[in-house]
């Protein structure tokens, strides 16, 4: 290269792919993910080329890593060189140069809002960045969708790493051994399988609450006054009235508030609350939201945990009650899918 040519317009043949690509960012939580995966399978239905970047959404988010695994799926990665050329991302000293005289020569879309955006079926090559989170962009293969995330797969993944029978701090134990000493109901930590079997032979209904990270500043501007108090206790009574006799599980990052919140006498809230406490055990994300899913009927916080938990529940006449809107400041409505029943409340 002549040193004449850094100062050129650049030459647009470098970031042309040998074939048209389209590489989807799988980033943030499980839920998340399995939003990204979904969009994955559509495009593949519709015959494009597609990939997914598992790197660069988790390399400022130590919390978060990739968590599709368990469900047994697998899919196409993209090489460097096809990152470096959708993303311009080339740290050699003359793509640096050119970048800074000429900015970046980026083929990417990030998602914009909540609402279905129908031109992202249409596109063939294109680095996508967003969650994608309604059932529009895949309910033309629903079926692989719910195939591709089979409850019984991650039944028989927790089955083989031995979690079904976790109690307290990831001991293994039988599972009709409870542990002492943990928040359940009665002061005992039982097993995920003794969960599972009382959610499977009762009236069950999961109860969702997510706190922890929906408090920082940041995203309490778009997940605050939504889930309040109000609306859990509404739902509770809601429940209560159209199945008399079932349980509630409450599934919860959050364990002292929702104790404070739901142990208080009020509409016998503590008599028919189990909380699922499976704290100390490993892959507990995993073991909640197939308990979760396992569940007759829902009781969803603002969370894509919660949602894909209600979508994969096979209960014909299961009931998901929802807050009545899921973020604050946007046009969220896509996000709601027809099984999905408001809970309408005074809100703050």
């Amino acid at each position: 290269m002549k040193w004449s040519d850094l100062f050129a317009a650049p030459d647009t043949k470098w970031f042309e792919m040998d074939e048209k690509m389209i590489i989807i960012q799988l980033a943030g939580g499980l839920g998340n993910q399995m939003f990204q995966y979904a969009l994955y399978l559509q495009l593949k239905d519709l015959g494009r080329e597609v990939k997914i970047d598992d790197v660069s959404g988790f390399e400022q988010d130590a919390q978060r890593m990739p968590a599709l695994a368990p469900f047994g799926i697998t899919y196409e990665r993209p090489s460097g060189e096809e990152l470096r050329k959708m993303l311009d991302s080339s740290m050699l000293p003359w793509h640096r140069v050119r970048r800074k005289l000429f900015g970046r020569h980026k083929k990417s879309y990030f998602e914009q809002g909540k609402l279905f955006i129908p031109e992202v079926l249409t596109w063939d090559d294109i680095y996508l960045e967003g969650y994608w989170q309604t059932e529009k962009y895949f309910q033309p293969v629903e079926k692989q969708v719910r195939d591709a995330y089979d409850t019984d797969r991650l039944s028989a993944y927790l089955e083989r790493a031995g979690l079904w029978s976790v109690g307290e701090s990831g001991d293994a134990g039988k599972a009709g051994k409870e542990k002492k000493g943990c928040s359940g109901n009665g002061g005992e930590r039982k097993s995920a399988g003794q969960y599972l079997q009382e959610i499977n032979n009762g009236c069950s209904v999961s109860l969702h609450v997510r706190r922890g990270d929906y408090l920082t500043p940041e995203n309490q501007n778009l997940y605050g006054g939504i889930c309040t108090d109000a609306y859990y206790m509404e739902g509770i009574r809601q429940m209560r009235e159209r199945y008399p006799g079932c349980r509630f599980f409450l599934f919860t990052n959050d364990r002292e508030w929702a104790r404070r919140q739901f142990s208080q006498d009020r509409d016998k809230a503590e008599a028919d609350i189990t909380w699922v406490d499976l704290q100390g055990a490993g892959d507990n994300d995993y073991m909640e939201f197939l308990l979760m899913s396992r569940c007759k009927h829902h009781i969803l916080a603002n969370s894509s945990f919660s949602w894909w938990a209600s979508y994969l529940n096979q209960n014909p006449g299961k009931t998901v009650l929802a807050p009545q809107r899921w973020l604050n400041g946007a046009d969220n409505s896509d996000f709601y899918r027809a099984d999905m029943q408001k809970i309408m409340v005074t809100q703050a």
